[in-house]
């Protein structure tokens, strides 16, 4: 019954006196840009004070002190949640604001959580069937278009929200074109989603963007053209057109003049210039 009774008051003592609801220490990866919450909850603070600082090696840097922020970067504030969360919030998080962050209890020895933050950036890709990325590519009238997103280095793919468009026309199963479907998948720091576009039409060209709610976004262009063009669909390179084809002749023509010299009065010059079928000196020296 003694011991009963001592364990109680030891409780009774403990709650009364101001301790930390977590780990002393704990490590929090934020998604570069993003606004960060460095939690230090705290329970029996009574008349004390806390305080946020950042430490670099042995140098410790005074950020808030209660509600007042002794920092020059506005970016960072210290913000109350009821009943014991005294946060310090960092917006726009950027890559040097990476390190070690402490929320220190003005008792005696001073109680101190640390945080090591990380600041991670996601990479965004739209991918082929074979895992490649994709920037171009070439369907044939009536085939489906089938793309992939992949977001990585996430610290929560759960958190995210991603949609696909169609230049500026946002793509799901309830757009009017019909034979649209997207599955997405949200695990650990990756996150997928399909995109399938059926029985495409030259209509269905355009650029195609995977965009993640405040992350960033990835583009491919897809070319939908008709059987004229079969050698573009396999090796999924640019069509050249007429224009394109008078253009390699006009080179090819270029290459023949240099080798028969027929623009050798240019050469005294330092700067000439060739065409089809002429050799033009640049001014004032034409």
């Amino acid at each position: 019954e003694r011991s009963e009774t001592q364990k109680e008051d030891s409780l009774k003592v403990y709650h009364n006196q101001p301790h930390f609801l977590h780990d002393l220490t704990t490590n929090v990866s934020i998604q570069l840009g993003s606004t960060a919450h460095l939690h230090c909850r705290i329970r029996g603070l009574r008349d004390q004070s806390v305080s946020w600082y950042r430490r670099r090696g042995d140098e410790i840097h005074l950020i808030t002190f209660g509600f007042h922020t002794y920092h020059n970067d506005d970016r960072f504030t210290m913000t109350y949640e009821h009943p014991h969360d005294w946060r310090l919030r960092i917006r726009y998080v950027q890559h040097r604001d990476e390190g070690t962050y402490q929320c220190q209890v003005s008792t005696h020895p001073p109680l101190i959580h640390t945080i090591h933050l990380h600041v991670v950036e996601a990479a965004v890709q739209i991918l082929d069937g074979r895992g490649m990325v994709l920037q171009e590519k070439f369907y044939r009238t009536g085939s489906t278009i089938e793309l992939q997103c992949r977001v990585s280095g996430v610290p929560t793919a759960t958190a995210l929200q991603i949609a696909w468009y169609h230049d500026n026309n946002k793509l799901n199963y309830n757009t009017s074109r019909g034979g649209v479907s997207v599955k997405t998948e949200l695990r650990g720091s990756i996150a997928r989603s399909w995109l399938r576009v059926a029985n495409a039409q030259r209509e269905d060209s355009g650029t195609y963007y995977c965009n993640v709610t405040q992350l960033s976004a990835a583009r491919a262009l897809i070319h939908v053209v008709t059987e004229e063009y079969p050698a573009a669909i396999q090796r999924g390179t640019s069509v050249i057109p007429w224009s394109g084809l008078a253009l390699l002749s006009c080179f090819t023509s270029i290459l023949a003049q240099l080798f028969l010299n027929s623009c050798s009065s240019c050469y005294k010059y330092s700067c000439y210039r060739y065409y089809c079928s002429s050799c033009y000196c640049c001014a004032p020296h034409r």
